[in-house]
């Protein structure tokens, strides 16, 4: 069975789309990606330098309920960032999952492109074949004529 070159061009154009949306999908999850990693790099930033800042009030002198309060704050701090780094492998498996889908997507495009264009060297093959046979045709018609 052969697909006619109109609905082999509708194919190809649905592909076409398809991919596109995948594409589209792919990179609004990329750009989810690097929104939790700079989320995650604030948070680390965030934590060194209370880090510091905990490390300065050590020196001088220091109340233990302030210094139970800072590491309180520390371990919450650190608790946000393992969750973040959670949040970004979670949404680095997203992405992978996307850009898969968008492979997947090319390939089976690229596939009826293909079949397209093949198609197209056949009809124009065949277009040839039949022009020339009408030369021929004609030719003879002619040269029987001149007889």
């Amino acid at each position: 069975m052969t697909i006619r070159l109109p609905a082999l061009q509708k194919i190809t154009d649905l592909k076409n789309r398809l991919t596109q949306q995948a594409n589209w999908q792919y990179a609004e999850s990329q750009r989810d990606l690097e929104t939790e990693e700079h989320r995650l790099q604030d948070l680390e930033d965030s934590y060194q330098m209370g880090l510091d800042e905990l490390h300065n009030l050590a020196g001088g002198s220091v109340s233990a309920q302030e210094l139970h309060a800072w590491t309180e704050f520390l371990k919450l701090q650190r608790l946000q960032i393992e969750r973040q780094q959670q949040a970004v492998v979670k949404q680095q498996a997203v992405c992978q999952a996307k850009r898969t889908v968008l492979n997947e997507h090319y390939l089976d495009e690229q596939k009826w492109v293909r079949l397209q264009e093949r198609r197209k060297e056949e009809h124009a093959r065949l277009l040839e074949k039949l022009s020339q046979e009408a030369l021929d045709e004609l030719a003879v018609t002619r040269h029987q004529g001149r007889r």
